[in-house]
């Protein structure tokens, strides 16, 4: 069976569709304007495309997700809210996630007791792995890395203010030693989750991630902050492919229900 899975971001929705071995991707723009209204027409014209008939459907969105519905989307108001079985196709929705979960999904083995990912992009999130197995908290709603509060010498502010690609567009940081201290803020948030689950490997990826100061500030702060006695028991690693880690950790997702 042929497999659409699609990871609507905030700035942009990348459509991965697999078939008999086969991948084709692509990506539109989204924006606060995206709507439930939008998606169904790109899945619509994919369709009249590729004659799709019967398939597989599988959504990740940068918010809370709970029981196929978007809780909470800052990113894009226009999704929030949204039952997503009211999704217009001729495929069945099998998948509706968190992205930061959708993407543990890709990356996590049953050979670590406990694996950390965290993405940063214009946001951040957190996803923890047991066994190999993602855990999403009671209500599916873990992994909310960007509300932790921190405090700051210009008061108190959450991590998402200090550490995400978003803020650091808005206050247009391009200082090295600026990257460098934000990516240091959001370290710190990883060394309490550290400190908290003792996990043998952290994920890290995501845009801002990948910049070169940010990185660093970020890695340097973990290693200051973890535990002695934890301390170089997490093996740190950078996500190679992080534009299609979502979409790859969604198809396991379906793989996993075959």
């Amino acid at each position: 069976m042929a497999d659409l899975t699609i990871d609507v971001g905030s700035e942009s929705a990348l459509f991965l569709f697999s078939h008999e071995g086969n991948t084709e991707q692509y990506k539109i723009p989204t924006g606060e304007a995206f709507s439930l209204e939008a998606l169904n027409q790109q899945i619509a014209e994919l369709e009249r495309d590729y004659q799709l008939q019967e398939y597989r459907v599988a959504l990740a969105f940068p918010g809370m997700v709970r029981d196929h519905s978007l809780v909470s989307c800052k990113h894009l108001p226009g999704l929030a809210g949204q039952n997503l079985q009211k999704l217009q196709c001729r495929g069945k929705l099998a998948v509706v996630s968190n992205d930061v979960q959708a993407a543990m999904h890709a990356v996590a083995s049953p050979k670590y007791a406990c694996e950390l990912l965290v993405n940063c992009s214009e946001g951040m999130g957190l996803a923890l792995a047991v066994n190999g197995q993602v855990f999403t908290g009671a209500n599916g709603l873990a992994g909310d890395l960007g509300n932790c509060w921190v405090m700051t010498e210009s008061g108190e502010f959450t991590l998402e203010q200090m550490a995400s690609g978003e803020s650091i567009r808005q206050r247009r940081l391009r200082n090295p030693v600026e990257l460098y201290r934000s990516g240091a803020y959001l370290g710190m948030g990883i060394a309490w989750a550290i400190n908290l689950f003792n996990p043998q490997h952290l994920w890290l990826a995501g845009t801002t991630i990948a910049n070169a100061d940010y990185y660093k500030g970020c890695v340097a702060n973990i290693r200051e902050m973890v535990s002695p006695a934890m301390s170089g028991l997490c093996q740190i690693s950078r996500v190679d492919d992080s534009e299609t880690l979502v979409c790859r950790g969604l198809l396991a997702m379906l793989s996993e229900m075959d």
